[in-house]
């Protein structure tokens, strides 16, 4: 325990525990869960949020080779923090926690803490090695025992998966003395520590379920904040509720046939769709973006989308009208509307929202727009409004040069703590008079958001509907 005198255990009854409750709901309620930690002073003491999360209290043991049920540390829930964008329906992301210990611990021989790495740390080098402690068990056999496990982390070329760097790096084998496995269960929010400065580099949280030799990490560097105060890491913003996105609705597309996405869904079923954002204009009218439609021989129109009790409507290609002017890929004239056959009936949940003037002018850099839509921040996709600015044509030029036309299209900053687009064609409405302004089109990372501004295309919008055999295929 010298050599590991910073490793603590961490036990949780289990059937309270997000993780797990589905699937051991009726389990005996002093059932625990073992899993393994770090003390970084006397009274703080880091795991991995799934480890805790739930759970009404926990039990704490340290200076101990062998994680037994003695001299356990009963800890309340009051005194755990876990990351605000933790959610146990997705592995690894943001799986971190803090604990705090109201009486300190004593340090011995046996029991210390361990340093972290600096925030400017970069473990990019992939011929470095790092230790990873648990008290995993071997083969479904207990006793849960301390091992460490010598490893290499992966690089981004090698790295499988499409996981943020900044959130998940991944390790793979080494000097292995958990029998050739990495990660062992019970291992779960032990330390990844560097070989070369004795420092905490990381927190492991799993293993790769494409590939079982490769051991999941949290990189400690994107954590700093959150370890050092829990509390100065903003909560996601709330979902919209049903009433406040009325006028927003989902287009559900086969991956297959849609312009945009057809090569890379050539091989899936008729299933697999693309899920995109849509703006209720009138009882029968639907505007999005035209690539979120164009291709598809027909659509799935979610309205109600927020609610226990979504509306789901087919329309076929002939109800859709795509703007004769837009091309793929392109993001001028990027629109298309929708025609239902039957009327949406409205009610508290589902509405319309009304579209500007046509001599409106977005040119006031101080006003101030809502936008709505499905937003991607904690891996999931979470329907959420967020206040911005709009930026000046020529500062959206700069930044994306001959791709943005700046007669036709504006563009706005993104706030990353709101999340990243997932799905475009959701409404950008004016604080000043609550009305539609734009249309959400495109991002590429670390760009501005293109949108599409609506006064310029209001008598596109607004004139009845060509017939099928007069629309202009592209």
């Amino acid at each position: 325990m010298s050599q590991a005198k910073f490793v603590a255990g961490i036990y949780a009854p289990t059937k309270y525990l997000y993780a797990f409750k589905d699937n051991l709901a009726d389990a005996d309620r002093e059932m625990l869960s073992t899993c393994t930690a770090f003390i970084l002073s006397k009274t703080e003491i880091i795991t991995n949020a799934h480890c805790v999360a739930g759970a009404p209290y926990i039990y704490v043991v340290v200076g101990t080779k062998a994680a037994l049920e003695k001299n356990l540390i009963k800890v309340e829930k009051e005194h755990i923090a876990y990351h605000p964008y933790y959610s146990h329906l997705i592995v690894g992301a943001f799986d971190i926690a803090k604990v705090t210990l109201k009486t300190p611990l004593e340090f011995s021989d046996t029991v210390g803490s361990i340093k972290l790495v600096d925030k400017d740390y970069k473990l990019n080098d992939p011929s470095e090695v790092v230790t990873a402690y648990g008290y995993g068990v071997l083969n479904n056999i207990e006793p849960m025992i301390l091992r460490r496990c010598d490893a290499n982390y992966i690089s981004d070329v090698d790295r499988v998966g499409a996981f943020n760097p900044r959130q998940t790096l991944y390790f793979t084998t080494g000097e292995a003395t958990n029998d050739g496995k990495i990660i062992t269960p019970g291992d779960s929010g032990g330390p990844v520590v560097s070989k070369t400065n004795g420092k905490i580099v990381g927190i492991a949280v799993g293993i790769n379920g494409a590939t079982v030799d490769r051991g999941m990490f949290l990189p400690i560097t994107s954590f700093l904040g959150f370890i050092h105060d829990p509390k100065s890491v903003k909560p996601l913003p709330p979902s919209l509720t049903p009433n406040e996105a009325k006028f927003l609705a989902d287009i559900s597309v086969p991956g297959k046939f849609l312009t945009a996405t057809k090569e890379a869904f050539a091989n899936t079923e008729e299933h697999v769709r693309i899920r995109s954002n849509a703006i209720i204009l009138s009882e029968t009218e639907i505007l999005t973006c035209a690539h979120n439609v164009h291709g598809a021989p027909y659509v799935y129109i979610i309205v109600n989308k927020l609610s226990r009790n979504p509306t789901k409507i087919k329309v076929t290609e002939d109800q859709i009208e795509i703007h004769e002017k837009y091309s793929f890929p392109g993001f001028a004239f990027d629109v298309a509307k929708i025609t239902l056959k039957e009327r949406l009936e409205f009610n508290d949940n589902v509405g319309s929202i009304d579209l500007v003037d046509k001599d409106y002018k977005l040119n006031d850099p101080s006003e101030i727009v809502s936008v709505y839509g499905d937003m991607i921040l904690d891996r999931t996709a979470r329907t959420r409004r967020f206040d911005t600015k709009y930026l000046d044509g020529a500062i959206c030029k700069s930044e994306l040069g001959d791709r943005f036309d700046a007669n036709l299209l504006m563009c706005y900053t993104l706030d990353e703590s709101m999340g990243t687009p997932c799905a475009f064609g959701g409404p950008m409405v004016s604080k000043k008079n609550n009305k539609l302004v734009g249309m959400t089109i495109d991002r590429f990372p670390d760009e501005p958001v293109i949108f599409q501004p609506i006064a310029p295309l209001l008598d596109w919008i607004r004139k009845p509907r060509v017939g099928r055999n007069q629309r202009r295929r592209i």
